[in-house]
């Protein structure tokens, strides 16, 4: 790994770490040397990933902390200062997916906690990011939104629009911050394979083993680089954006999705070994294959 990419005693903060994205992330963030301070709301699944770090050899602090709640996000941060003084790179990827539902079909309480998790939580952890590294001499953070803020699905229409805010906040974010030696740019990911948020598009049942087979042969079809990402494809860009080799890199939206976003792959032929995506039953399309999803 290249020096400047490494992270000797510096401090990543990273939300929604208990499992997939986050946690991925934190596992290459502790493997480049950095301190780790974990945020989650699922606070048994957090010290599990904590534990599982430190076993590794890494130097790490969990807190649990429901990021839809602004005064929990200031205690994190808090705490998180009182025992290394100094944060230097945020993380701020906590995310819900929430239930398929068309516009009008939407439930009012599964709406305001996907707002309240997605945007609202974004810019708690945003707000007091800013604040801590504006103090402590600047840092870096990066927002994770999702390439859904631009995809239109029409059975995600809350989730795809709580991540084109994040965009909207990251950019905002951005104007001021840079005078204060504050980075802030996000990442918009495409379809994630091990992680649980794609578990609401199997119409509320726990996915099966063919179920996720099915879900990535499909993708395989659809992406042009011939796969979904996995968490470590994510977070090696993250781990870039912290590191001095992106010091000029600043308000930019950077995807990573293998080429999704592109548009549906078009160009199969007589030597094309990819499969075909696979007929979904019921009334619903899974909206793996109808417009992507990221984290």
């Amino acid at each position: 790994m290249s020096q400047e990419l490494r992270g000797e005693g510096r401090v990543a903060m990273i939300t929604g770490a208990a499992s997939g994205l986050g946690r991925g992330t934190a596992r290459r963030f502790a493997e480049a040397g950095y301190r780790l301070a974990l945020v989650d709301v699922d606070a048994d699944a957090g010290m599990a990933a904590a534990a599982d770090l430190e076993a590794a050899g890494a130097e790490v602090t969990f807190v649990a902390a429901d990021v839809a709640d602004g005064a929990a996000v200031a205690d994190a941060f808090a705490a998180v200062t009182r025992r290394w003084e100094r944060i230097g790179f945020v993380f701020n990827a906590a995310g819900i997916l929430g239930p398929q539902a068309l516009v009008d079909e939407a439930d009012d309480a599964a709406v305001g906690r996907l707002l309240d998790v997605n945007l609202k939580g974004t810019f708690h952890v945003l707000k007091h990011a800013l604040l801590s590294l504006k103090a402590t001499g600047g840092g870096s953070v990066v927002t994770v939104a999702s390439i859904a803020a631009s995809a239109n699905n029409a059975f995600f229409p809350v989730y795809s629009a709580s991540k084109a805010g994040v965009i909207a906040l990251t950019r905002c974010a951005a104007r001021n911050a840079g005078r204060f030696n504050v980075r802030v740019n996000c990442l918009s990911p495409g379809s994630i394979l091990d992680t649980q948020l794609s578990d609401p598009l199997f119409a509320g049942r726990p996915p099966s083993a063919a179920d996720r087979q099915r879900l990535a042969l499909g993708l395989m079809a659809q992406i042009p680089i011939g796969r979904p990402a996995r968490p470590a494809d994510v977070a090696d860009v993250a781990l870039f954006l912290a590191s001095p080799l992106a010091r000029h890199v600043h308000g930019a939206v950077i995807t990573v999705d293998g080429g999704e976003s592109l548009g549906v792959f078009q160009g199969r032929g007589a030597g094309d070994k990819r499969p075909s995506p696979p007929r979904w039953g019921g009334d619903r399309p899974q909206a793996a294959v109808n417009g992507g999803l990221g984290s």
